[in-house]
Parts: C-alpha cells; sequence; structure tokens
C-alpha cells in the first residue's frame, strides 16, 4: 500500500484551496508575497507547478486566500487584497478561461459597505444556486472580532446584497488577540474565518478556523443547518478546535481548510495549511475527513504516514496517463485518444461510442466530462451506461438543440424506454466541459449534471463509455469509474 507523509508541498502556502475540473486537481493558496501560484495533480499528494493565477499586486500589497470556481464554461477566482495585516483588504472577483489563468479582475469590490472582508468561499446548492460565505468584522457583541457571513450570488460577479451572519465568534479559544489595536480602539479580539461548507444528508455543514492564524490556539470546527443561509449552530468545539488541532512540535495552527473528493469521487480529504514546528512557514497538508452519523470528528493534523487517497476502479485523462492495451472498445466515428482529451471528430456517424472495456460492471460511480466539439447544435452527447452491444445499452445525453439532459433505453434493437431528465440553464454553453457525475445502484442511475441533481433513470449495471449521437462530435475528458459493489 502506498503511503506519503505531511506536508504534501514543500513550498510556502497558506489558505489552501484545491478544485477538481476534468479529472485533474488544481491548488491555489495565499503565497507569502507576489502573485497567486497555481499547482496541479492527479492524486492529491504529488503536485507540480503550473503557473500565476493573478498578476503581482501593487508594491505593498499581498493577495490572500484565493477560492476558485467553474461554472457553465468559466472560471472565477475570489480573492482579498490589502497589507500584510489586513488592511485594506476586501472581496475582488476575476474571470478566466482556464483553471491555470491568466484571471482578469471583474468590477468593483463585491462587499462595498464593509471596510473589512475576506476569505470568500462559493458555494453552489443542489438547485444550482450560488452563494457565497466569507470573514467580516462585529464591533458589537461579547466577543468583538471577525465572523462569517453568507450572501447569495446573482451572477457570479455580484452579491444579492442580503446577507445573514452564519457565526461569531461564541468561544473563548477564539481569541486572535487581546489588546489589539484596530479601527482606532483596543479591543480584545476574536476571529472567525476561512468558511467552507459541505452539504451531506440533506445538511449545510460549514467548517470554520478559529483563533490567531500565528499561534498554536488556531484550528477547525464547524457550524450546522438545514439551509445554506442558516440559522446555523455551533458542532463541539466549545473548549477547543473540534476537527483540525495544534499537534505539538509537529503540526502548529493548522487551519484554513478547503474540502475536495479523492480520485474515487466518494471520499472527503481536508486540504487545509500548518507551520512547522520552526514556524518558518504555512504548508500544504491533506488529511481523509472523517464523517459519523452525527457529522464530522476529529481528523487531523496527520503527522504520521498515511494511505494514498483511493483512486477508482478504472481511470482515464488521456494525456500522459493511458488506461492501458485493450481499455476501450470503439464503435463508429473517428476517435483520437490523447493530449488530455478523447474526441470523436465525426459529426456525420450515425452514433459512436468508446466503451470502457476495462472498468467494472456492477454498481458503480462514473464520472464523465464532455463539451461539445464545433459550432452545430443538433446532435447530443454523453455517456453510455449499461452497455451489451449496439442491441442493448442506455444512454444519458446532453441534448442542447431542445434544452435537456434525457435518457433513452435500447434492448433487443428496439427502443425500450426514453425520458427527459431534466432542462439545461437557458444560457448552457454546450462548447464548454461540463460534469457529469452517475451513480449506478441496484437497477437505477442517479445523474447530476455540474453537481447539481437532475434525476434517475432505470438502468442496470453494464459497461460504461463515451456517447456521441447522430449529428454530434465532441470532446471528452477525466473518466473515471469507482465499484460501489453488486454484481459484476
Amino acid at each position: 500500500m502506498n503511503t506519503f507523509t505531511n506536508p504534501v508541498h514543500r513550498g510556502v502556502l497558506a489558505d489552501p484551496f484545491v478544485l477538481k475540473w476534468n479529472g485533474r486537481y488544481y491548488a491555489y493558496g495565499t503565497p507569502a508575497y507576489g502573485p497567486v501560484p497555481v499547482l496541479t495533480s492527479t492524486d492529491l499528494v504529488e503536485w507540480q507547478a503550473a503557473g500565476e493565477a493573478l498578476e503581482p499586486p501593487a508594491p505593498g500589497s499581498f493577495y490572500w486566500a484565493p477560492e476558485v470556481a467553474y461554472d457553465n464554461g468559466r472560471f472565477f477566482i475570489y480573492y482579498s487584497c490589502g497589507d500584510d495585516e489586513g488592511r485594506g483588504h476586501q472581496l475582488r472577483v476575476a474571470r478566466g478561461e482556464g483553471p491555470t489563468g491568466p484571471f482578469r479582475e471583474e468590477g468593483p469590490v463585491l462587499d462595498a459597505v464593509d471596510p473589512f472582508t475576506i476569505d470568500a468561499h462559493p458555494f453552489r446548492d443542489d438547485d444550482g444556486t450560488w452563494y457565497l460565505f466569507y470573514s467580516r468584522d462585529f464591533l458589537d457583541g461579547e466577543r468583538v472580532g471577525t465572523g462569517i457571513v453568507v450572501d447569495r450570488l446573482v451572477d457570479m460577479v455580484a452579491l444579492a446584497g442580503e446577507r445573514v451572519t452564519v457565526a461569531r465568534p461564541h468561544a473563548e479559544w477564539h481569541i486572535y488577540e487581546r489588546g489589539r489595536q484596530w479601527y482606532e480602539r483596543v479591543w480584545d479580539w476574536y476571529t472567525l474565518e476561512g468558511p467552507f461548507v459541505r452539504r451531506r444528508a440533506g445538511r449545510y455543514w460549514c467548517f470554520f478556523s478559529g483563533g490567531a492564524w500565528r499561534a498554536p490556539n488556531y484550528g477547525v470546527s464547524c457550524a450546522v443547518a438545514d439551509h445554506p443561509l442558516g440559522p446555523y449552530e455551533p458542532v463541539g468545539g466549545a473548549d477547543g478546535p473540534a476537527v483540525l488541532k495544534t499537534v505539538p512540535d509537529r503540526a502548529i495552527g493548522p487551519g484554513h481548510a478547503s474540502i475536495v473528493t479523492a480520485p474515487d469521487n466518494l471520499t472527503d480529504y481536508l486540504v487545509y495549511h500548518a507551520w512547522d514546528p520552526a514556524l518558518r512557514g504555512r504548508h500544504m497538508c491533506v488529511d481523509r475527513l472523517e464523517w459519523t452519523p452525527l457529522g464530522p470528528v476529529r481528523s487531523g493534523p496527520r503527522v504520521d504516514d498515511q494511505p494514498w487517497p483511493p483512486e477508482p476502479d478504472f481511470r482515464d485523462l488521456f494525456g500522459g496517463q493511458v488506461a492501458g492495451a485493450g481499455a476501450w472498445h470503439l464503435e463508429g466515428g473517428r476517435w483520437e485518444l490523447g493530449s488530455d482529451r478523447a474526441v470523436q471528430l465525426d459529426p456525420s456517424s450515425g452514433g459512436a461510442v468508446a466503451v470502457a472495456a476495462a472498468a467494472p460492471t456492477g454498481d458503480q460511480l462514473v464520472e464523465l466530462n464532455v463539451a461539445r466539439r464545433g459550432a452545430g447544435g443538433g446532435g447530443a452527447f454523453g455517456a453510455v451506461m449499461a452497455w451489451a452491444d449496439r442491441q442493448n445499452h442506455t444512454v444519458v445525453e446532453i441534448a442542447p438543440a431542445v434544452g435537456a439532459v434525457r435518457w433513452r433505453t435500447v434492448a433487443g434493437g428496439a427502443a425500450a424506454g426514453a425520458g427527459v431528465l431534466g432542462r439545461l440553464r437557458g444560457d448552457f454553453d454546450a462548447g464548454r466541459f461540463h460534469q457529469l457525475l452517475m451513480a449506478c445502484r441496484g437497477g437505477s442511475v442517479e445523474v447530476r449534471l455540474d453537481g447539481v441533481p437532475v434525476g434517475r433513470l432505470p438502468a442496470g449495471a453494464g459497461r460504461p463509455g463515451l456517447w456521441c449521437g447522430e449529428g454530434a462530435a465532441a470532446a471528452f475528458a477525466g473518466f473515471a469509474v469507482t465499484s460501489l459493489g453488486g454484481s459484476a
């Protein structure tokens, strides 16, 4: 069994955020100085430099806590900029065409009312609505200091102006500094910051960091609600951080965590920073996030060897990592596999399929990223499920011409069922990559498009693969299949 030890990146990278896109991971974080760096990985452990997301800030200014959202083919990076102690920091957003940028700033600051706003976290709910969680200062109440609020994003670059409070400092371990000089007064200052939200079993878990980012009291706890706008109730951690807590002489002040799924698309991992024992810098670490029926529990920091994040049973990134000889069975069309893409080039074909011949056939979780190739809009494209042959299979397809995600089943060469799973958004950009995630269990398949549930269809176990209907050419990326058990 392969193992790894934290930190996973030796350079300084505080407030790390990881985006998964087209089967690869992209990490962003607060640099010691200068531009926002981008790292990339296929496994969350081995990282390589991939460029710079933002141009260097003005002299004397620093970027803090960038996070990136992908929406309908565009990338949006949220960050703040000000001096090294926080003065002047307000939230901004920039847009890019790829995960490594370059990003160009869009419009004014996001919250012009507050003089101090940091740590933006964009969150998309299951109905497709985007929210922005972030931190601001509160100058009233029992514990004065920085807390967390949330507002709805009316588009990706503007807030609705309806913010509500998520969490304020509520425990003594949240102390940031006693006798802090701030806003021309002296305060005993408390801090909650670095929000990150995960929806699980119908509830919304807002992870946050509390305390002083330079000190051992810094760590991660959470609050929970039944709606993204709350109200939120703290979960444990009254006497100290409940999820991540300092390990003396090993990992100091672990915090500002983001959450990402492992390559198997099932297992959650915390990505966070921690100081080395000599306090020379904050370094990126990853630990498995442990869930119970009552919520998350102490999940680190791990300072010993731990298992590599779990891989899917079958994966092909179509560039540099080939699934192996005989991995794909091709029928129809004209296929090219390589350069991070599998492309079906012939829209005149009467339907083309690439079946993952080496993938498991039982209950499974299938990830597929797909974009239309060319300007034509008549054809549909997506995934083939439960493939036996051209006479027996099920298709889940994006059909831009009718604005829908739909399914069709063929049995014995004849139509055996069809339906519409959901509607595409009015501005759906079929020429950009979109993720289909399909969970096949017990004779039915639950389908998500770009993380949003679109419906369920009847389909049994069988080979999954890539599908282009008549009149369609498409590019595919980041294909993965994870067994969920069941018949083979």
